[in-house]
């Protein structure tokens, strides 16, 4: 008796067990199904058959779990399904908060230095007391001042630009001066003696809010060009900077064909709203991403539907995540940047093709000097490194390292594409499953030495632009633009 009573409480063990693997598989299956309802990315259609699909592996659980002869086999089944809905669960997780995350910066952070002569008896901020401070007239400006004023009382004086700033400086009619950041690296990049004769006594960090200023159009219907910027800085995406990659790229999501224009970042170009003296295309950036998108809008006679920002932490981070990128090198040379820390980085590149990871890619598309064509040579390596991304994003391998590449591109790059436009993109690509094909272009011009916009008063390196390149560039995004 006792031993019947056993072999009872084993099965009714075994049931209870039976059951809550079903359960579990039940319910496993339904998030599964559910997350992709909310990541909304698959077709009607494929929805549909995921779901009949999904019924039919639920029915089978229950087949084999609910019979004698088929049991043993039914929880190898269910284990094996309840390990696939989990980590397509945690995939879809992870890719949910990825797109959900995604905004355009509405804010741009600017720093600005107050500056006085190195041998000055000024070190802190209340030594300026009565004291004269010059500066240029701006948003960013007027904000610091709002902050000045609450600390010291002072003498202002307005300049029309930084050069008289300087020239105020050093000549002592001014006792401090108030820069914008990247103004003062610019300066301290073309006049050494500047750094050599002055100091920093404070910085300020300014936020401005900004319009966002995109043209939105439905992606998986109608051709549109996306700026692809890469700004000259570490750390923070908000931070306004130089753009030291400026590319184009005109998608076609009819014809599936993308075409890559390519600018040298020291274009002379007339920024937009302007007049007088043209600049460099990279000094557009210092004015924030709505500058160099309205300066080459102008240029290239088209509009600019949206924007992709990154800057060389992401950069270098979004390709160690992906495994690095596959590069034919052209030609051997070395190349060297500075780091983070002020320190320099050399690299020895040669010819044929080479495995990057993110360091090395970032010196791949940087270096110029050691460049048969320079700045154009620069542009178009920097079209290699996107290109390769994409194929390698594309890649199957991807899969095995997907959630350490979602974490790595997850607030280390900023777009104003909306999430309805991304993922009616998705299913389009995933019920169609076309073959894109890339296609390149750079701007060319000739060498030069020019004032500039930025700086007036000395000249720089500058790449004039050849008109007959700047035409073929717009008829070949005008092509790409109105094929269907």
């Amino acid at each position: 008796m006792q031993k019947v009573k056993t072999v009872k409480k084993l099965r009714i063990k075994k049931s209870v067990l039976y059951k809550s693997l079903f359960w579990l598989f039940l319910i496993l299956s339904l998030l599964f199904l559910g997350m992709f309802i909310r990541l909304n990315i698959l077709p009607f259609l494929y929805l549909g058959g995921l779901i009949l699909i999904l019924v039919l592996i639920n029915l089978a659980d229950l087949y084999l779990l609910g019979h004698q002869k088929t049991r043993k086999f039914g929880v190898l089944y269910s284990l094996f399904f309840v390990f696939i809905f989990g980590v397509g669960i945690c995939y879809q997780s992870v890719t949910f908060n990825f797109l959900h995350n995604l905004s355009f910066l509405n804010i741009e952070t600017q720093t600005y230095y107050l500056i006085t002569l190195k041998d000055s008896t000024y070190h802190s901020l209340e030594d300026l007391n009565s004291k004269t401070l010059a500066f240029v007239n701006t948003k960013g400006v007027m904000k610091v001042q709002t902050t000045l004023d609450k600390e010291i009382n002072y003498h202002k004086k307005e300049k029309d630009n930084s050069s008289s700033l300087i020239t105020s400086l050093l000549a002592n009619d001014v006792d401090a001066i108030l820069m914008e950041e990247n103004e003062v690296f610019l300066y301290q990049e073309m006049e050494h003696d500047f750094n050599e004769n002055t100091k920093v006594l404070k910085s300020f960090s300014v936020d401005f809010v900004k319009e966002d200023i995109k043209k939105e159009v439905e992606i998986n219907k109608i051709p549109f060009n996306i700026y692809i910027t890469g700004i000259d800085t570490y750390g923070n995406l908000n931070k306004v900077s130089r753009s030291d990659v400026n590319i184009i790229a005109t998608v076609n999501p009819n014809t599936h064909k993308i075409l890559l224009t390519a600018i040298p970042r020291d274009y002379y170009v007339q920024l937009h709203g302007t007049t007088g003296l043209k600049d460099k295309l990279t000094h557009a950036g210092l004015k924030g991403i709505d500058m160099s998108i309205q300066t080459i809008e102008d240029l290239l006679s088209n509009s600019i539907n949206y924007y992709v920002k990154i800057n060389f932490t992401s950069f270098t981070k979004i390709i160690d995540a992906i495994g690095g990128i596959d590069i034919e090198v052209p030609f051997a040379f070395s190349a060297n940047y500075q780091e983070e820390d002020g320190s320099y980085v050399y690299y020895d590149f040669q010819e044929g093709m080479q495995h990057l990871n993110g360091e090395e890619a970032l010196a791949y598309s940087r270096e110029r000097y050691n460049l048969r064509e320079g700045d154009v040579g620069r542009a178009k390596h920097q079209q290699q490194v996107i290109e390769a991304m994409v194929k390698q994003c594309l890649s199957a391998k991807i899969l095995t390292n997907y959630a350490s590449i979602i974490g790595a591109i997850e607030g280390n790059f900023a777009t104003n594409l909306e999430l309805a436009n991304i993922t009616s993109f998705i299913q389009k690509q995933i019920k169609e499953m076309p073959t894109w094909t890339i296609e390149k272009q750079v701007l060319t011009g000739i060498d030069s030495s020019e004032l500039t916009y930025t700086f007036p008063k000395g000249y720089g390196y500058v790449m004039l632009p050849s008109e007959d390149s700047v035409n073929e560039a717009i008829k070949k995004i005008n092509d790409v633009m109105e094929k269907s």
